[in-house]
């Protein structure tokens, strides 16, 4: 008997705390609307400079917001300010890498000339009217090499291979240190 008081009480006491609820919901939803949709500094509004300059900022930071930063090298990298060793011998390599350079003429067993061509760590062989890495070849000579690239001609040398720079010993010792 005691268990039945016990469940009415329980449910008595939800009805109470919805009904409370639902009073202060209807509290709530009345002083919303006492909130006119429009501001009573309506008419008071600012002046149109003031309104193109808001627009203006809005608008760049919008721009920042909407901007891709497509930077290829780390900005943050003090590599890109100061070279140090290895910078260095990193643009050498890339640089011997990309240049077309006549390695060596030669001539086959019928008497037809051979370009041997070093590029991109490649040595390639070509004859006369062969393309090469998009260039074409247009004419080898004892010592040098004419060809076509993008409607261009171009003569190039007999060249030995690029020597590789001697670093400064000041710079080693500190002496003349970036501090």
């Amino acid at each position: 008997m005691q268990l039945r008081f016990i469940k009415d009480f329980a449910i008595a006491l939800i009805v109470i705390i919805l009904f409370a609820m639902a009073l202060r919901l209807l509290a709530l939803n009345s002083s919303w609307k006492k909130v006119p949709e429009k501001s009573i500094h309506t008419a008071e509004s600012v002046s149109d400079t003031l309104l193109n300059k808001i627009k203006t900022i809005e608008n760049s930071i919008q721009d920042r917001k909407n901007f891709v930063f497509n930077s290829t090298r780390d900005p943050l990298r003090q590599g890109n300010i100061i070279k140090d060793k290895v910078d260095k011998e990193r643009e050498f390599e890339d640089m011997v890498r990309n240049t077309f350079r006549l390695a060596t003429t030669a001539k086959d067993q019928y008497g037809n000339k051979i370009a041997y061509i070093e590029y991109l760590n490649q040595l390639f062989e070509a004859r006369v009217g062969d393309v090469v890495q998009g260039r074409r070849i247009l004419d080898i000579g004892d010592s040098t090499l004419r060809y076509s690239y993008n409607g261009i001609v171009t003569t190039t040398e007999l060249a030995p291979r690029p020597v590789k720079p001697v670093e400064d010993i000041k710079a080693d010792s500190g002496i003349n240190g970036n501090w």
